[in-house]
């Protein structure tokens, strides 16, 4: 999820829902620029980006075990649906993923094996992503960048804030 106020928003899923911060990523002199939040044993179930204005660009679906996620990226593939980034593995939750557009311009991304942590010795971790091993690990996906940053943004529709014409 992106959002213009990104601690707050952390903030309030950790006050109001109980989410736990597992982790963030920094960028230089950036500083922060996303958190891993969790309200149960996996590593994280949702992550917060600072981004220009709200948005929700990136949906990601689990699969049960490397077998499936393959095969799962193999097929996007085969039918041509754009790869934004992967094969590769996170870091920050330890998980394998393949990250494809789809019809809407939205990132949707193929994972499996997501870290369980041990909440009794867990603390968050502070991942910098100058170091390309913290985006993918393997070194097998391309190196993350500004494309790609840019593309799992998603534009405000100007449709939904402008008066149609008369």
């Amino acid at each position: 999820m992106n959002s213009p106020t990104p601690q707050a928003m952390v903030a309030w899923y950790i006050g109001h829902l109980g989410f736990r911060l597992s982790g963030t990523m920094c960028v230089g002199d950036r500083g922060e620029v996303m958190w891993f939040v969790r309200c149960n044993a996996f590593h994280h179930g949702f992550g917060i980006v600072r981004g220009p204005h709200a948005a929700f660009p990136h949906a990601s679906f689990g699969m049960r075990g490397i077998g499936e996620f393959m095969c799962g990226t193999g097929r996007m593939r085969r039918l041509g649906i754009e790869r934004l980034w992967g094969p590769g593995r996170h870091r920050a939750g330890d998980n394998a993923f393949s990250y494809f557009l789809d019809r809407a311009g939205s990132t949707v991304d193929y994972t499996t094996e997501l870290e369980i942590v041990d909440e009794g010795i867990w603390h968050p971790h502070i991942f910098g992503l100058r170091d390309p091993a913290n985006a993918d690990r393997w070194g097998t996906a391309d190196e993350l960048d500004g494309f790609i940053a840019a593309t799992s943004r998603n534009d405000v529709d100007p449709g939904l804030f402008t008066a149609p014409p008369v």
